[in-house]
């Protein structure tokens, strides 16, 4: 897949926001986004923006309070509108998830230092203020709140975090018993009846 320079639009402004390295799929957004009435991409940015409600969407994009409640969801329904929204949603979708940013967030739960949010001075259990948690391992914070005992910190599991990332990285080996031999007869089978 090559890369290209290419436009893009920031979502729900109908404005340029800038030039950034693309890959088909940007290409594809903005051949449909020029394609697509001003007011029809206005819509979309918008309902993509504000988390799928149509009738905001319209407000947003111009039209009519009346249209907006009587109507905006035809416009969800229009071919046009599906195919921008959807490689819309691909692109978006690259940008926030890629393989760096998911091993990033496994070693930010991995290596998170739970003293960093509790620690024990005295005999006495003492919490950080959350500002003075690194980002990391805020990230680990699955949750706080008050229990029946006390405050209650949930953090990631560390192990499973780490486990994920090693195999990503190719660092453990499954071991595989070779000694029972697979049993071919299918393939076999197959092989017989290509060569008929």
């Amino acid at each position: 897949m090559g890369f290209f320079i290419t436009k893009f639009v920031a979502a729900g402004t109908g404005e340029a926001g800038g030039w950034e390295q693309g890959t088909k799929t940007n290409r594809e957004v903005v051949a449909l986004s020029d394609a697509l009435k001003p007011k029809y991409k206005a819509f979309a940015d918008a309902y993509l923006s504000n988390g799928g409600n149509a009738y905001r969407a319209a407000l947003t994009a111009g039209y009519s309070e009346n249209f907006a409640k009587a109507k905006s969801y035809q416009l969800i329904d229009r071919e046009d509108i599906q195919d921008y929204l959807a490689q819309r949603r691909k692109q978006m979708a690259r940008r926030a998830v890629s393989p760096e940013r998911v091993l990033l967030e496994l070693a930010a739960i991995g290596f998170a230092n739970a003293t960093e949010v509790a620690k024990i001075e005295g005999g006495e259990i003492v919490l950080a203020d959350t500002e003075e948690v690194s980002a990391d391992t805020r990230k680990a914070i699955v949750g706080i709140k008050q229990g029946q005992s006390g405050i209650e910190i949930k953090m990631a599991d560390k192990l499973k975090a780490l486990e994920l990332m090693g195999k990503n990285l190719g660092m453990f080996r499954e071991k595989v018993d070779v000694a029972q031999a697979p049993d071919t007869s299918m393939l076999d089978s197959i092989l017989q009846q290509l060569e008929e």
